[in-house]
């Protein structure tokens, strides 16, 4: 029974100053639990949405949406050692764009585009994270990665050198190489003065609370109503239903022979015809276990 409370997702309102870890280790102080993950950090001055799953939950880790928007303020005028305003000014320029020169050059980091990450990343380099490099003032490269910005617009000015955007991309971007990459475009400086996810794959940030107030509710024991379950954060995958036959192979985790004329994608949501299974693939007609769930 306990395995069954404790299998699900929460969605935290990380704030400022607070690593993604530092709310993975209060949750699993308070919650008292060992199984627990999250679908992506967030930097230390980012705030905003973080999914964290527990218990079987965190077996749907890989398979959750990919896809996130934030909202965050460029200052230009100025770039910095870590692409954002914790780090220490390394250059400066004095040409600050316009509104209309920031808008019309957005359209280029539209779509499918390469992208190198900061230098005060997790990134790894031989083995060792690119941000303990760089601390030591160790030289290094890091390879451009591909990743997909689905929309960019710049909402407003919020400053006569800081102007803020919203994004719509995928996993894997680096808001601050942005930042950095946007300065450049416009033969300036530029860097990450703000920055808030505000949408992790459905979730917005209705569907979030802050730490404080998820701590008092499990105090008194009200948070399970808060918890979302694994299905939920999987219904953009494909799904199949199998007859009881079908279920009882895919739990004992059979691969089997599974004729079906519909094409379907990989991954693909399993469920019998009472309760969600997992997650498998279907190759040849053959339909395989890749993650059993026991909830």
């Amino acid at each position: 029974m306990r395995n069954k409370i404790y299998s699900g997702w929460i969605f935290i309102d990380k704030p400022e100053g607070k690593t993604s870890f530092d709310i993975i280790r209060h949750i699993k102080k308070i919650l008292k639990i060992k199984k627990i993950g999250h679908s992506g950090t967030l930097d230390p001055i980012a705030s905003g949405i973080l999914g964290i799953g527990i218990g079987e939950a965190t077996k749907s880790i890989p398979f959750f949406s990919k896809r996130k928007e934030y909202k965050f303020e460029i200052t230009f005028g100025k770039s910095k050692d870590t692409d954002d305003i914790s780090g220490k000014t390394t250059k400066t320029s004095e040409i600050i764009p316009t509104i209309e020169q920031i808008s019309n050059c957005l359209n280029e980091f539209i779509g499918s585009i390469s992208q190198v990450p900061p230098n005060y990343s997790a990134v790894k380099v031989n083995g060792r994270r690119a941000y303990k490099l760089a601390r030591n003032d160790i030289n290094f490269e890091l390879k451009e990665k591909k990743i997909e910005i689905y929309n960019l617009q710049c909402t407003g000015q919020v400053s006569p050198y800081t102007f803020s955007f919203i994004a719509d991309c995928s996993s894997g971007t680096y808001i601050r190489s942005l930042a950095r990459d946007i300065g450049i475009k416009l033969n300036t400086l530029g860097y990450i003065s703000y920055l808030r996810r505000t949408k992790l794959g459905k979730i917005t940030e209705k569907d979030i609370i802050l730490v404080d107030k998820f701590s008092e509710l499990v105090h008194i024991g009200d948070h399970f109503e808060l918890m979302h379950s694994i299905q939920d954060v999987l219904d953009d995958i494909q799904a199949v239903r199998l007859d009881k036959e079908f279920s009882q192979k895919f739990q004992n985790g059979l691969t089997f022979d599974y004729c079906n004329k519909k094409v379907f994608l990989k991954p693909i949501v399993i469920f019998s015809e009472t309760k969600f299974l997992g997650i498998g693939e279907i190759n040849k007609g053959n339909l395989q276990p890749v993650r059993v769930f026991n909830v």
